[in-house]
Formats: C-alpha cells, sequence, structure tokens
C-alpha cells in the first residue's frame, strides 16, 4: 500500500512523525479513514480511538480533542490527548470511569456534569483502546 507522511502532535511535542498507509481517527461528524491521495481535507477529532497501519503493523492510541489535517498529501493530527494503547494504565483509566459515573449520579451542577462526562468519554476511549492490539 501506499504511504504518506503522518505526524502526531500533542502540547508535549511530536508523538510520531512518519510513513503510514492509513489512519483512522474519530471526528466529530465520525470515524474517518485517510489514505495516500486523500483530498484536502480538516476536521474536529472527537475522543475515541486512532488506528494507524503501517504496513503489516497496527497501531492503537486514545485521542481526546484537537483536529485532523490533510493538505498536499501530508497528513497532520494535532490532539489535545494522545496515548498509545501500550501506555494506557487500565486500573486508573477503570477508577477515573467509576468516579465519573459516581459524579453523574449525584451531581447537579451544569458545569461539573459536562465536565464529568467529558471525562467518563475519556475513560472509556482508554479502556477500549487498552485491549487493542
Amino acid at each position: 500500500m501506499a504511504q504518506f507522511n503522518l505526524e502526531i502532535l500533542t502540547p508535549d511535542g511530536s508523538v510520531y512523525n512518519g510513513g503510514a498507509d492509513s489512519i483512522l481517527v474519530r471526528t466529530d461528524d465520525g470515524d474517518v479513514e485517510i489514505l495516500k491521495g486523500h483530498a484536502n481535507y480538516m476536521a474536529s477529532v472527537g475522543t475515541g480511538r486512532v488506528r494507524i497501519k503501517n504496513g503489516e503493523e497496527k497501531i492503537f492510541a486514545s485521542v481526546s480533542g484537537g483536529f485532523l489535517s490533510v493538505l498536499e498529501g501530508e497528513v497532520k493530527l494535532v490532539a489535545v490527548t494522545f496515548e498509545y494503547a501500550k501506555d494506557i494504565d487500565l486500573t486508573r483509566a477503570q477508577k477515573a470511569k467509576a468516579r465519573a459515573e459516581q459524579i453523574l449520579a449525584s451531581e447537579k451542577d451544569e458545569k461539573l456534569v459536562k465536565i464529568a462526562k467529558a471525562k467518563l468519554s475519556r475513560a472509556i476511549s482508554r479502556i477500549n483502546v487498552s485491549t487493542m492490539k
């Protein structure tokens, strides 16, 4: 399969810079898969999984927020959070999920509920991605 250059950036710096056959990303409008030759494109990134195919290798990660850009064949994912499956602490993610669910069950303040929903979504994404190989 033909490759394109993929760069993934976070506030902490570059987490991936190299060739890829495809990248599948959860955008605010649903999953989008980018292949070599994709038309110029830009989308807001939601919370969910990322799958990078590089030859026979599949790399999974959890992402939350940011944007995806394809410009003249260069693909960039600028993410608020990005965590490779191999780096996810499953126990920590499960505890974060439980805390968020507890807050949602008892909290009435609209702002705190919104924050708890975002934390729950990130925790669920991390839990799901941590089991992907």
